[in-house]
């Protein structure tokens, strides 16, 4: 009787374990591909020296091909007493923009995409936002 006690306990701490490593794993994918969302819109937002039609069209065109999660109904939020940029046509992806006048002959752009982490039977379980601003682009003229 005293093993096949200390076996379930095996089990369960085994189980327990297992647990812990997949959702740290899951939360690490889920992170790698926000950050990796954010690194693209950066990107075309600094290659087409803002956010134009140019760069949404460049942004949904890569975030199609990876995967990225698209809703119709989001709404974006105010950050740090900045109001989101509107949402041009055309864009169906989950991030907002958000431009930043910093100074009279520059801007920046801030960037917020979401790690989402879903469970089959409850759905989204939990929506992190992850942030970062681009380089600074300057206006000559």
């Amino acid at each position: 009787m005293r093993e096949s006690f200390g076996s379930a306990f095996m089990y369960n701490l085994i189980i327990i374990f297992l647990l812990v490593v997949f959702a740290f794993i899951m939360g690490t994918v889920s992170y790698y591909k926000a950050f990796k969302v954010n690194a693209i819109i950066i990107n075309a937002i600094e290659k087409y020296e803002g956010y134009n039609s140019l760069a949404v069209t460049e942004i949904d065109r890569l975030l199609n091909t990876i995967g990225y999660r698209s809703e119709t109904d989001f709404t974006c939020q105010t950050r740090d007493g900045v109001k989101p940029l509107p949402i041009l046509k055309g864009t169906y992806h989950k991030y907002c923009v958000y431009q930043y006048n910093a100074g009279d002959n520059y801007r920046q752009y801030g960037v917020v995409t979401y790690m989402n982490i879903e469970l089959p039977i409850i759905g989204e379980f939990l929506r992190i936002p992850v942030f970062s601003k681009t380089m600074r682009l300057y206006n000559f003229g």
